[in-house]
């Protein structure tokens, strides 16, 4: 059996230290692992940019030439879309490069209005623009300039982190108002005017000195006009099983990527994909070793956050509709840790995960 990992750099890059990295508490490289570590595992790895994935010819399109395969597992996150709303113009940590730029941004940063924009319902990590403004807030503080800063959080949510349920709205309101947070929900974007440094709604203006933008998230380009896509009411996205991230058409390809996650009703976040590519694996090891083993896919999931000085802990207990294909969470979540303690707990578990995988 050869298992081949296709990547388009030569690491692993944790995505939510990607915040880490932007607020400055860690370099890059506690982020990173290199993939070359993988060979003591057996496993194959090819710096590749993946450019499509052709299901009815067992093939993946990449910058270095086709791969053929037998069973392909394709988890490629999101496109997240910079181009509508002219989000291009804000700072962001979606990516290594961004959250350096944002660092930069940051340190020079000496007053005025800082807004976090976030023009859509879904992007990457849920939770990400009630824990940035929380963590702002804190910064801030600590380097003597709160009071010349203006923090407002523009988001399409009437109010902040509603899936999680009225308790977590309670709590994250609370702590926006002890912190002086301006939260301007139910917000119907139009653009951003860089020119007069204003983010443009529907039924509103608000004006920045510094931009931080959560940029929609897409449809990866290389499943594009394929057949392991599916309209939903929430764009095109890639049909999976909720029970195993298995393509509806082909046995043979996996798909337990953020890109579908909204077709089974899972967050766009790192916790589903990562129970639904176990799931995954343990369904194609069961067929090749002629003995079925239990997907074990997720049945709960602990939402971690930082807010700054305070760290929250939900978790949402998951049912898995197998005759309607979709994970039933909302309405499930509950606290199970308000506490400075949550805080430290989430930095212990994203910060030591790297030491144990691979």
């Amino acid at each position: 059996m050869e298992i081949t990992i296709i990547n388009d750099t030569d690491y692993y890059l944790l995505p939510p230290l990607l915040v880490n990295i932007a607020l400055g508490d860690i370099d890059p490289s506690q982020a990173q692992l290199p993939l070359s570590m993988l060979g003591r595992r057996g496993v194959k790895y090819v710096k590749a940019i993946v450019t499509k994935v052709d299901p009815e010819n067992r093939t993946v399109e990449t910058d270095k030439g086709k791969f053929n395969y037998d069973y392909l597992i394709a988890s490629l996150g999101v496109e997240n879309d910079f181009k509508t709303y002219n989000l291009g113009v804000g700072y962001h940590n979606f990516s290594l490069e961004g959250a350096l730029k944002l660092k930069e941004a940051l340190r020079s940063f000496t007053g005025g209005n800082v807004v976090v924009f976030t023009p859509e319902p879904l992007y990457r990590c849920g939770v990400y623009p009630f824990e940035i403004i929380g963590q702002l807030d804190t910064i801030f503080r600590k380097r003597g300039i709160r009071d010349k800063v203006n923090l407002t959080l523009v988001h399409p949510f009437e109010k902040p982190i509603q899936p999680l349920g009225p308790e977590a709205v309670k709590i994250t309101m609370d702590v926006f108002q002890k912190k002086g947070i301006n939260y301007v929900g139910n917000a119907r974007p139009v653009e951003v005017d860089d020119k007069n440094k204003t983010v443009v709604l529907t039924s509103d203006k608000v004006k920045y000195d510094l931009l931080i933008v959560v940029p929609p998230a897409r449809l990866p380009k290389p499943f594009e006009g394929t057949s392991l896509v599916v309209d939903t009411p929430m764009g095109k996205w890639t049909a999976a099983n909720v029970y195993t991230g298995r393509s509806p058409k082909f046995d043979d390809v996996y798909l337990p990527g953020e890109h579908s996650m909204p077709v089974i009703g899972l967050p766009t976040a790192g916790v589903p994909v990562h129970f639904t590519a176990l799931a995954s694996a343990d369904v194609i090891a069961g067929e090749l070793l002629g003995q079925p083993i239990d997907p074990a896919q997720i049945n709960a999931m602990t939402c971690a956050m930082d807010y700054g000085e305070l760290g929250l802990m939900f978790n949402c207990d998951i049912k898995l509709d197998m005759n309607n294909n979709k994970a039933l969470w909302m309405g499930s979540c509950y606290s199970i840790l308000t506490s400075p303690l949550g805080k430290l707990i989430k930095d212990v578990f994203y910060k030591t995960w790297l030491k144990t995988t691979m």
